[in-house]
């Protein structure tokens, strides 16, 4: 069994659910299990995914999508419990149709870090994990904000890059035409094919170098954004046993 089938939470209705836990930090510890998972969309969670989810005291589902995604697909939960919260990444200003991949994370990073930031201080809120990211394929928007909250936590740079390059292993043909489904039912433009499911472990270490080379260190990056040093040690602290 490959580690990312390990990860894998299969749940009827998506494609890439996966648990970021175990994964080792540089004090010697690890990322706590059943606390920070990414997926994909969660608009077909059937009765027995939201089971799965409340047996593992889920609080928080953090929705990275535009308006339009998530009009069109909205999340399967009712009721107060878990608590949604919405932080559309580009926030509707950022038509990555005609881009290439290194050229979209380029633009995340240099031009929507507020927006990123807002996303890992959800993350930090008072109570809020464990905790549900996700976007439409669990692969871009989830990528970076997974990434950033797995650096705060003190997980290495390559350990990150191999978590996002598991993605490629769930993202098949039937994630490729469900995808290509809704976005031409909600009128957005397609990402060429090999956007939608490319993601080479060199693309998000190659963003977390763009990060650090402007500011130093992800910390920093952060506290430019936005975020305290009290929220991302409360992170920290939730994330790491």
């Amino acid at each position: 069994m490959s580690a990312a089938t390990q990860r894998h939470v299969p749940l009827t209705g998506t494609h890439n659910v996966r648990d970021v836990g175990g994964y080792p930090t540089a004090d010697g510890r690890s990322i706590r299990w059943n606390t920070l998972i990414r997926a994909d969309a969660l608009h077909r969670l059937t009765d027995a995914g939201r089971a799965h989810f409340a047996e593992m005291g889920l609080r928080t589902v953090l929705d990275l999508r535009e308006r339009a995604e998530r009009e069109h697909a909205p999340d399967a939960f009712t009721g107060p419990d878990p608590v949604q919260r919405w932080v559309p990444i580009f926030a509707e200003r950022l038509d990555s149709a005609a881009m290439g991949l290194p050229e979209i994370y380029r633009r995340m990073v240099d031009d929507f870090g507020d927006r990123l930031v807002l996303a890992v201080r959800e993350l930090a809120r008072p109570g809020a994990l464990p905790a549900v990211v996700h976007c439409s394929a669990g692969k871009d928007r989830t990528g970076v904000v997974i990434a950033l909250a797995l650096s705060v936590a003190g997980v290495a740079p390559e350990v990150i890059a191999e978590d996002y390059a598991m993605t490629g292993e769930f993202l098949g043909a039937e994630y490729l035409a469900d995808i290509e489904q809704r976005m031409a039912a909600i009128g957005l433009s397609q990402q060429p094919r090999d956007n939608a499911v490319a993601c080479p472990p060199e693309l998000i270490h190659d963003t977390l170098t763009r990060i650090t080379g402007k500011h130093g260190t992800v910390r920093d990056f952060l506290l430019a954004h936005g975020a305290t040093g009290e929220e991302l040690e409360a992170l920290r602290t939730a994330l790491v046993s």
